[in-house]
């Protein structure tokens, strides 16, 4: 026998005077809802509850569930405290502790309705998924049990063995590994601390692939065994993410900026190796290091024990540096088809050019400006002192010129070497995304 107390009988049925016609019809209809609820081919059928009411309200008929309630829709088993099920409209209110268990998947929240025509549950509270090699949790969800997609709303946030999203906004496609993340992007890989940040994130797990956009930008913070802390930043307008286990890489593309350090950079495509820890720029880029700026083809930047040790111009490489803070429309200059920058305790230690290697560099005598030299060879080294030329080393073939002052002084542009060009577009953090500090 049911109990029902005045109070629920208040709150759930009819006056009096058609109660007893309601109880013969309902008694039947509840009878029969429990094999063929929602669906001719495959109806929700009542596991078990510990108690059930019926009742008509509005023209719909409906049931009412509680205590430990369980139900099953196809693949589908749903559990909560109490369950108001609408048998006219194909609804299901599902209250306390409601949990949907999908295959592998299990979505827990407080209250929710499943729409059995639909076959999709939905929350307005906060839901919590988890679904074999990752968790979910956000502020509100829908779930299509048919179609395998889910959608989640506000405070996103997903985690796995190996990463780690949040957003405003996420859409997951279970059958085929896919999601969809807007709003204000962060995906950390929790194994090599890289941050990567933006408006518009997709990742296609089974391609191993993933792409964001929307003033994408990517951050890693490393500190050196001196203490000291290096942080990575790369800004471009896309940004992709190949996660093949031995080569994992960050393609960015489209005013690709790049800061580390004392390091900035730009160009039109970069890659980031983040196993190896090197930056290879492409598309025109230009490096600056201190005072002074690389161009070429092609610049790898190598990081070594989380300090950046080298960097490499591959093809039409020209080196500018400032010979004197004194004179700022002097420029140090080394041309060749390949350059090697060495890093020595973060300072440059010396230069090497190759293959048809050319150097002008400035001659000071007591601070005051004595001229330029030109020399050219198979190859040249500069070595630096305090970020200035100590000394210049000239490997075979060497041939020079030496210009004194007099010709030099108010000519200066007239004596740089082809090529040379002096860039004011050095990027730092104010020429990135406001939104990512």
């Amino acid at each position: 026998m049911i109990l029902v107390s005045n109070k629920e009988r208040s709150a759930h049925t009819k006056p009096l005077q058609a109660r007893n016609f309601v109880s013969g019809i309902l008694f039947l209809s509840v009878l029969v809802a429990s094999t063929n609820a929602f669906s001719q081919d495959q109806p929700v059928r009542l596991i078990h509850a510990d108690s059930l009411i019926g009742y008509t309200r509005g023209g719909d008929s409906y049931r009412d569930l509680v205590g430990h309630v369980t139900m099953q829709h196809e693949n589908t088993i749903m559990k909560c405290d109490r369950a108001v099920q609408n048998l006219t409209q194909d609804v299901i209110h599902l209250y306390g502790n409601v949990r949907v268990d999908d295959d592998t998947l299990t979505l827990i929240t407080s209250e929710a309705e499943y729409f059995g025509k639909s076959k999709t549950v939905t929350s307005d509270s906060a839901v919590y998924l988890n679904d074999i090699r990752r968790t979910l949790t956000a502020d509100s969800g829908r779930y299509d049990t048919d179609t395998k997609k889910a959608d989640f709303f506000g405070h996103v946030a997903v985690r796995d063995s190996v990463s780690r999203l949040t957003s405003d906004k996420l859409t997951y496609f279970r059958s085929d590994a896919e999601t969809f993340a807007e709003g204000d992007v962060d995906i950390k890989s929790l194994q090599n601390d890289v941050t990567v940040r933006g408006k518009h994130f997709e990742d296609y797990d089974k391609r191993h692939y993933s792409l964001i956009t929307g003033l994408p930008l990517l951050v890693q913070i490393d500190t050196a065994s001196d203490g000291k802390i290096d942080t990575l930043t790369i800004a471009s307008s896309r940004m992709e993410a190949y996660r093949d286990s031995s080569n994992e890489r960050f393609v960015a593309h489209d005013t690709v900026r790049v800061i580390r350090g004392a390091l900035s950079a730009r160009c039109g495509y970069g890659t980031y190796y983040s196993k190896d820890s090197i930056v290879v720029l492409q598309k025109s880029p230009v490096v600056w290091y201190e005072d002074n700026q690389l161009t070429g083809d092609s610049i790898v930047v190598h990081i070594k024990n989380k300090k950046l040790s080298e960097v490499d111009v591959i093809g039409s490489a020209f080196a500018i540096s400032l010979s004197d803070s004194a004179y700022p429309d002097r420029y140090n200059q080394l041309k060749g088809k390949l350059l090697r920058m060495y890093l020595n305790d973060r300072k440059v230690d010396h230069i090497v050019v190759e293959n048809n290697a050319t150097s002008l560099y400035y001659l000071y005598d007591k601070d005051k400006p004595n001229g330029v030299n030109r020399v050219s060879g198979d190859s040249v080294i500069m070595y630096f002192q305090d970020g200035k030329i100590e000394r210049i080393s000239v490997m075979s073939g060497v041939e020079g010129n030496y210009y004194p002052e007099k010709l030099v002084k108010g000519k200066v542009s007239e004596y740089s070497l082809a090529g040379y060009s002096y860039r004011k577009d050095r990027p730092d953090k104010k020429n990135f995304p406001n939104n990512w500090k």
